[in-house]
């Protein structure tokens, strides 16, 4: 059986209407949440998507340190890019539901510091397999292209 590490993650959220601007409350920082302008928003934060897709490069950066420090590699500074296409047919009504909307991502992952090209193979592998988000979007069925290189 395995060894669970279980940690309980909460927000509080109040919208107030259209446009959809919502505030998350109850934590020591208050995020907002809102849509461009042309979205019928207010631009005040990011989209919730926007919020997923900075989520999904703090795990792969946070991750990155863990499995660099297991396998004794200094890094100085990672740099990722990331795409997620999203099929919106579902949120817009036009779908039943949005099961399977996550269709692509595409992580470029540049690592600088004292590495070999096979080290930062290992490291990527490593934290791909390891990155909870992405983890996420794989067991969605979404297709997933990453891509680590030194710098």
């Amino acid at each position: 059986m395995e060894n669970l590490h279980l940690e309980t993650f909460k927000a509080e959220a109040q919208g107030n209407g259209w446009p959809t601007k919502v505030e998350i409350t109850n934590t020591e920082w208050k995020l907002k949440l809102d849509e461009p302008i042309e979205d019928g928003g207010t631009n005040s934060g990011p989209n919730p998507m926007q919020y997923f897709t900075a989520s999904l490069a703090g795990c792969q950066n946070e991750q990155a340190q863990v499995v660099a420090d297991e396998l004794s590699i200094n890094i100085e500074q990672i740099n990722i890019k990331i795409e997620i296409d999203l099929d919106l047919s579902g949120f817009m009504g036009t779908s039943d539901n949005s099961n399977g909307s996550y269709k692509n991502v595409r992580l470029d992952t540049i690592v600088h510091g004292e590495a070999t090209n096979e080290q930062i193979t290992s490291l990527g592998q490593k934290v791909d397999a390891r990155c909870p988000i992405l983890a996420l979007l794989r067991s969605s069925g979404c297709n997933i292209q990453s891509r680590w290189s030194k710098k």
